[in-house]
């Protein structure tokens, strides 16, 4: 089946929405996904796309075939329009559930979550915060059908809006007059480790961008609820290292990152270390803001976190 032009355009449209700027999406546009499609049969592969592009939007090839059917594009490409309650949060595919819960504070917090079917024993489970676009790149990719038969475990994606509410309060870019949702957060995640029987020594957390501040920000605050973190294009203040020393850390940042300076990593992957901890960072040189996609497919990343035990 030849693809639809309002489904090109559309799946243009769901890639170019995710958090800006993003080096790895350079020229995309609806001429070169038309394109794409070489042999017109309506299907997107990895040849086609090519591999950067490949990695932006693997994490919805459901049946893990390399290849991006009707079905699956239509997921990829669902419209969000400007109703936030339509969206998933995180930014999260079909094959999660959507949910939402009164904190005690009084606010509310949605969130998106996977469940692995049929689990048999206590699941680790990884907490992913989007940036300020809404989205995270990890949730769908530990998602995947690939990522689960590897590393089977739950996958809790909640949502701020990223204007009046931030992960925790901060101070960059004078945030601090933001709201900060860590009370609910902390309250989902304890609902969600109970209800899911997730293994509470292996709960990890990880986040891109605003969601790399709101990473160093829960293990300042939480270190004794995480056994691992990985910030990806993060900042927070060394002075709180200490806090944070014995918490497994990879850190990752893009030398070039124009949005959130690539210092903000490199000066608290030296505090944490002056501070006894063993931190892991990881820099790419010619990347800018958009690391994330560089991060979660770094080589033995996940083989790493998911050995992490408190």
């Amino acid at each position: 089946m030849k693809m639809p032009l309002v489904l090109l355009l559309a799946l243009a449209t769901a890639l170019s929405a995710a958090d800006k700027p993003q080096p790895d999406q350079k020229g995309l546009n609806f001429e070169r996904l038309k394109a794409a499609d070489a042999n017109k049969d309506g299907l997107l592969t990895a040849e086609e796309l090519g591999e950067t592009l490949w990695k932006r939007i693997s994490p919805y090839d459901a049946d893990a075939n390399g290849k991006l059917d009707a079905a699956e594009l239509a997921a990829l490409a669902a419209p969000k329009g400007n109703d936030k309650k339509n969206e998933r949060p995180g930014g999260a595919n079909s094959s999660f559930t959507v949910d939402e819960q009164r904190a005690n504070n009084g606010q509310t917090l949605r969130y998106s979550l996977f469940v692995p079917p049929n689990a048999t024993e206590p699941l680790p489970l990884v907490l992913c915060l989007h940036g300020a676009g809404g989205n995270t790149a990890a949730a769908n990719l530990l998602a995947s059908p690939a990522s689960q038969k590897k590393y089977p475990c739950v996958v809790l994606a909640p949502a701020c809006d990223g204007r009046s509410t931030r992960w925790v309060e901060s101070s960059f870019r004078g945030k601090e007059k933001q709201r900060s949702v860590t009370p609910e957060l902390m309250e989902i995640l304890d609902k969600v480790v109970q209800e899911t029987k997730a293994d509470p020594k292996r709960v990890y957390v990880t986040g891109q961008s605003m969601g790399g501040v709101g990473t160093w920000g829960l293990i300042a605050s939480y270190p004794d609820r995480f056994a691992a973190a990985v910030p990806i294009c993060g900042i927070w203040e060394p002075a709180d290292a200490p806090k944070m020393a014995k918490v497994p850390i990879w850190a990752f940042h893009g030398a070039k990152d124009p949005t959130v300076p690539v210092e903000g990593s490199r000066r608290m992957i030296a505090a944490v270390m002056a501070a006894g901890g063993e931190p892991k960072y990881t820099e790419f040189p010619d990347v800018g803001h958009g690391s994330w996609d560089s991060a979660y497919s770094t080589d033995g990343l996940w083989e790493w976190v998911f050995k992490q035990h408190r």
